[in-house]
This record gives structure tokens, sequence and C-alpha cells, in this order.
């Protein structure tokens, strides 16, 4: 008994240490504004299988629109799958003397079919992502196609980086006065006489803020760790 408590005290010990570090706590006046999360382009559906099929989930997506769009790529790329074989059965009769060529040429693509379907590392899969509150919808979708014969599913977990911009209600006063007092300094530059030809502004920037404890830096982002989880299906 006594080892099993100990065994949980150094696994939640190491948790912890693995754990990644809070972010600061932030003064009263910062606001944080939550940037939307960075995607690479999406490649077309009709791509190879060089490139990876991802469907971003939220949580306002359709469960069965999601359902619909892995179904059309998984077709498609099956649809390669057989046209890959197809052509490799076709070079492969080139290659061989016409005492050893097959005489059924569909037997011979259906061999290569075969073969290609029995390597599981090289079929090509739908990925689904999603963070946050679309982690549930992902672990529905991953259930219900589990529960269908036809496919092979993977569930993966990971961390994703947010930037969060952090803005301070002082500088925001500031900036409006700054604002309307460049204003009126350009109205009174424009009814002297000696007026300039090129208008001027003044950009302001906050580089340090006074904290009880002293000096600290004025965090302008700030990086939010998410978590994501990832549904991988593929035909059997």
């Amino acid at each position: 008994m006594a080892e099993k408590v100990l065994a949980g005290r150094v696994n939640k010990r190491s948790r912890r240490r693995n754990a990644a570090p809070k972010l600061p706590t932030l003064p009263p006046d910062a606001q944080v504004t939550k940037r939307p999360l960075l995607h690479p382009a999406l490649p077309s559906p009709y791509a190879g299988s060089t490139q990876q099929k991802v469907i971003y989930v939220s949580n306002k997506t359709p469960f069965m629109s999601a359902v619909k769009r892995v179904e059309k790529l998984l077709h498609l790329s099956d649809k390669r799958l057989v046209q890959s074989a197809t052509q490799r059965s076709k070079d492969a009769q080139k290659t061989r003397r016409r005492s050893e060529r097959e005489p059924d040429e569909i037997l011979n693509i259906a061999k290569q079919l075969e073969n290609a379907k029995s390597n599981v590392e090289e079929r090509e899969q739908a990925v689904l992502k999603g963070t946050g509150k679309a982690i549930s919808k992902v672990m529905e979708l991953g259930l219900w196609f589990q529960q269908r014969d036809e496919y092979r599913t993977t569930l993966r977990t990971g961390t994703v980086g947010a930037v969060d911009d952090v803005h301070y209600q002082q500088d925001e006063k500031e900036a409006d006065v700054d604002a309307n007092g460049n204003e009126s300094a350009q109205k009174e530059a424009e009814d002297s006489p000696k007026a300039l030809t090129r208008p001027t502004s003044r950009v302001v920037k906050r580089e340090e803020r006074v904290d009880e404890d002293g000096k600290t830096e004025v965090e302008e982002t700030r990086i939010r760790q998410l978590s994501v989880l990832e549904l991988r299906v593929s035909l059997r």
C-alpha cells in the first residue's frame, strides 16, 4: 500500500515538473484580447498523399458536416490508391516478358491494391483537430468512427501556443489625449501663417510599468498554451 502511495506522489511531482509555467499575473487595469489561432494553408482535397488533410473542428462545427468531410477525403484517397495500383500493375506488365505476364489484368490490379492496403503506415489519413471546448466534439467524432468497422481511428494529444494581446486602460486614455492634442495642434498650425507643410505625429510606447515591487516590464503580447486533441481516421 505504501509503495502505491509513494508511486502516486512521484507521478504527481513529475507531472508538476513537466507542466508548463504559469503566466504572470497582470495588473488590474489590463485587458486581454485573444487572437485566432494561426493555421497553415489547407491543401486541396484532391492533393496527393504527401500533403496532410486537416479539418479544424470548433465548438460550433455541425457534427454530420465534419463526418461528411472526412468521408469525402477518405473516398478521394481510396480513389487515388486504386489509380496508383493500376499504374503500378501496368508498369510491372511492361517490364515482364510475354510468357511471364498474367493473363488477367484486373486480377493483377487487385493484388497490387491489396498489397498497398496491407501497409498501414502508408495509408492516407484525415486529421481532425480541436482545442478548448472543441475537444469534446472531437471525442464524439472519434467514437462515431470507432463504431464503424470500415474505419481505423487514432487519438493523439498535444499543445499549441496561442498569442494574446494585452491592452492597458491608462495607455488608451493617454493615446486619446495625445490624439486630441495632435488634432488641436494641427488646427492651430493650419490657422497660423507659418503652417508646416509636413504634419508631425507622436508615437507613445510604454515600456515599463511601476508596481509595488518596483519597475517591471510591460507585456504587449503573451503566449498561452492550449491543449490539442487530434483524431486520425483512415480506411481499413
